[in-house]
């Protein structure tokens, strides 16, 4: 196998990972926090859009910064939404006034 054919194969392999992940059930295991769960794989994601934009700059041959905005962008998002999910527990103790 040469070189092309293992940057091929750990593309791929990359593409299968993230597709299998998008059709997985999603299930915390019984003794984990949700939560930390839930935020160290978003966190462990995010990394993985930065690192699109490496492997992406190494295939090329030079960083984009179009392509490299894009993936802190998209980072960037993730742990938003890792943050917003964390805001529930949060603001589960104050009590929402009910306009009439």
């Amino acid at each position: 196998m040469d070189d092309g054919d293992t940057l091929r194969d750990l593309v791929r392999g990359a593409h299968d990972a993230l597709a299998e992940l998008g059709r997985a059930p999603v299930a915390c295991p019984a003794d984990v926090d949700r939560f930390d769960w839930s935020a160290d794989l978003l966190d462990e994601l995010a990394r993985v859009a930065l690192q699109v934009a490496e492997a992406t700059a190494t295939l090329a041959g030079a960083h984009d910064p179009d392509v490299d905005a894009r993936a802190r962008d998209l980072a960037t998002a993730i742990v938003r939404r890792r943050n917003d999910a964390l805001i529930p527990l949060r603001v589960a103790t104050r009590k929402v006034a009910i306009r009439s």
